[in-house]
This record gives structure tokens, sequence and C-alpha cells, in this order.
């Protein structure tokens, strides 16, 4: 469901001159949590972003179209939740020379009258690559986040995206590494994110955060995204592990991994 939105949080603070933000993760990770907590200080989310039942992703609602557009346009699926396949990031930047431009132009530009703006979608990691010859790239940011990996797998289970844990962890490093890679040929400045230590340090996760991105958020900002307590360990409950556990033996026959790859 993607509904409208202002800027996604309450009394956003000023954020005169600091730089536009891209978040490049997979989809469970905490990224709706370090997303909100951005935009309190000013940055962007758009005119509609995505909700969840219980929660706002602060996805830019046109970002998450125009990427479904472009997946669907090399003749791929919405399996990026399983596979890692380069040829298909490879297929996806190409179409910069065989796609009509117009939508994804007038987007950025969009975006660019709210500046600093701030994206978050799933399917990033694997679109940023066409996104990134019709950005204003040296007013951006990026921020690579990750997540304990076993706790990303109890997510996926208690969702449905049945896969063994050797699988869940390889898909997670993967993007990571896609994601560093990306930067790091492209010369761009990043920050790399884990989510455990924005909620159990607090403070210096911030102070890192703050001089990156030249923003000036604070605890008590977290603690408006955060509902939950900080300075321990965001772990699912022992009966979530259990019943993860429990959901992936009885389903183990009809694995998504199964046949699916992570290719380097």
């Amino acid at each position: 469901m993607i509904k409208s939105t202002s800027s996604g949080v309450n009394t956003p603070k000023s954020s005169c001159g600091a730089s536009n933000v891209i978040i490049l993760t997979s989809g469970l990770t905490g990224s709706s949590v370090l997303t909100g907590l951005i935009a309190r200080g000013g940055h962007w989310t758009g005119t509609s972003t995505h909700k969840k039942p219980t929660y706002d992703t602060f996805e830019n609602g046109g970002l998450i179209e125009l990427n479904r557009k472009l997946v669907s346009s090399t003749g791929g699926s919405e399996n990026y939740v399983m596979e890692i396949a380069p040829e298909m990031i490879n297929r996806i930047e190409d179409l910069y020379t065989k796609i009509d431009l117009t939508p994804y132009r007038q987007f950025v530009e969009d975006c660019n009258l709210h500046r600093p703006w701030i994206w978050k979608d799933p399917r990033l990691w694997m679109t940023i690559r066409f996104w990134k010859r019709l950005l204003p790239v040296n007013d951006c940011k990026f921020i690579i986040l990750t997540r304990d990996y076993l706790q990303c797998w109890i997510s996926e289970i208690l969702r449905g995206q049945i896969k063994s844990f050797r699988y869940s962890k390889a898909y997670e490093q993967r993007i990571a590494e896609s994601a560093v890679a990306f930067c790091k040929e492209a010369g761009l400045p990043y920050l790399h994110v884990r989510y455990e230590e924005l909620i159990v340090t607090p403070e210096k996760t911030l102070e890192g955060l703050n001089r990156f991105l030249g923003t000036t958020l604070t605890v008590d900002d977290l603690r408006g995204i955060y509902r939950k307590g900080l300075y321990k360990m965001p772990r699912r409950s022992a009966l979530d592990h259990v019943k993860a556990i429990c959901i992936y033996a009885k389903n183990y026959g009809h694995r998504l991994d199964i046949g699916a790859e992570i290719r380097p």
C-alpha cells in the first residue's frame, strides 16, 4: 500500500546544505528505522511512501514503481529477494540506452525540487547503476546498511520466505559486497551502518552518521522512530526463533532457494 505523506515524519528539522542520501540494503535490515531517523533531520521521503500495516517503510512510492519497471523491462521478475545475478544488474544498467528515460529524468527532477531527499528501496542495490547516470551523484551520500544474519533469516522465515540460513547469509553478504563495489568503482562516499550498533550504541553511531551527512540527529530523534528499547540488542524473541525453526523444518522440501543461485 502506498499512501500520501508529507515528509514521512513529524516536525522535520532544517537541512539546508545537506546532501541527498541513498541507502543500499536488502529488505529486512531495519532500513525503515534508519530512513525514518534521517528524515527527521529534514530529508524528503516523497509525496507518497509505502506503508505496511504496522509501520511506514519511508520508501518513495515513485521510486518503487520505477524500480519495478526497470526490473520487468529486463524480463526479470520480483525474485530479487532470492537471487543475485550480475547479468541482471548489467542488463538493468544497459537500459539507459534502450528505454524512454523521460519518466526517470522527471522523477529525479521532482526529487531535486525537494532536496535534500532520501531514497530507500530493497531493489535499489540492483538498479543504482542505472540511476547513477541520471542522478547528481556528487550531491549524494551513500549508506550501506547491514544487520545480523540470524535476525535477517528469522524475519525472512516468518514472512514466508523459506530459505536456508546459509543461503540467506550468502545473499546478504553479496548485496553488501555489490553495494561497496559500486561506491568504490564510482569513487562515491559511503558509510557502513550496522543496525545493531545504531540501537545498542546510538550516541556513537549517530556521531558518525551526523559527521558523514552533516546532520544533527539525536537519540531523541531515534526514539521518535524506534518504538522499542534502546541500548539492548534488537533480537527477535525466543518464541519467534523457535517458530522460524519449526516453519523451516516443515517447509524444508519447498525452500525458495532450491535451484536459486548467488553468482559472484
